[in-house]
């Protein structure tokens, strides 16, 4: 009778379990096919999207600068500054940043003081800006040094691979910077006047700047600086200055939307940068 009970209970186990991984294999199988609809498997590398985060950035005088930073992915990645139009901000710079941090860079883009998010000091009081004659230079150049320590000491940025890319009155912030400060590796500027304001003068500062790589963009559309980005490569003397005009594109981050005639979808602007940058960068010892 023993026997017949332990027998009579190991078929009733064995039945079970049969059930059990029977009902199991098409519940499995329906999982398995949701999931790969849904999602890559844990053995595919999903592509990398580009996120901002947005960060505040303090200057010497109390501004809190409001920037959108791209992390990098790497270590020892080359990073970008990126500065923007007067009475503009840093979102003309959206796209570029997020092409640029999937390509392998650290970015930062900042409102500059007074404009954007920019606005206001640490004791809540508001800065205002006289739109005809321009911001103190000094203040300025203070902004565009706590912006290059910020990225300087981010986690995975190359400290000696940054760039700067900056947009009219941006640009004359970007030479005259990087003209006292060689651990900066190239400069782009997007239509660049010789003296905007009347106080940021850049002739003086693209002599200084040496021999580092350099592009000047601008539009015909925009006149005077398609003459002043002639003015200012003639002035460097410098054999690693490229100059580019496009025929209409207007003026500063604007020239991001000229279209090539022969093909509409390519991007000529971002495209002619993301490869001198690449070169500049990260070709860089």
């Amino acid at each position: 009778m023993k026997y017949i009970v332990i027998i009579s209970l190991a078929v009733l186990i064995a039945a079970c379990g049969s059930s059990t991984a029977n009902n199991a294999t098409p519940n499995n199988a329906t999982v398995n096919r949701a999931a790969s609809n849904a999602a890559p498997s844990a053995s595919v590398v999903p592509e990398f999207q580009a996120k901002a985060e947005t960060v505040t950035i303090d200057t010497p005088d109390g501004v809190k600068l409001i920037g959108s930073f791209y992390k990098p992915q790497r270590p020892n990645s080359p990073a970008l500054l990126l500065t923007h139009v007067w009475t503009a901000n840093r979102h003309t710079y959206d796209e570029f940043a997020e092409r640029m941090n999937g390509q392998g860079y650290a970015v930062l883009s900042f409102d500059g003081r007074g404009f954007g998010e920019s606005t206001k000091k640490a004791d809540g009081s508001e800065i205002k800006v006289d739109l005809e004659k321009g911001i103190d230079p000094k203040l300025l150049i203070s902004d565009a040094n706590a912006a290059v320590e910020f990225l300087s000491n981010q986690q995975n940025v190359d400290a000696n691979k940054i760039g700067i890319v900056g947009a009219s009155y941006g640009s004359s912030v970007a030479i005259i910077y990087a003209a006292d400060h060689p651990k900066i590796a190239a400069v782009v500027l997007l239509s660049p006047g010789v003296n905007y304001f009347d106080n940021l003068p850049t002739v003086p500062a693209i002599k200084k700047y040496g021999t580092r790589p350099i592009l000047l963009v601008a539009a015909e559309d925009d006149k005077d600086s398609a003459a002043d980005v002639h003015k200012l490569k003639d002035a460097s003397a410098n054999p690693n200055a490229e100059v580019i005009v496009y025929a209409d594109g207007g003026h500063g981050t604007a020239i991001f939307d000229h279209k090539d005639p022969d093909n509409n979808a390519a991007h000529p602007l971002a495209d002619l940068m993301q490869k001198f940058l690449d070169n500049a960068l990260k070709m860089r010892p």
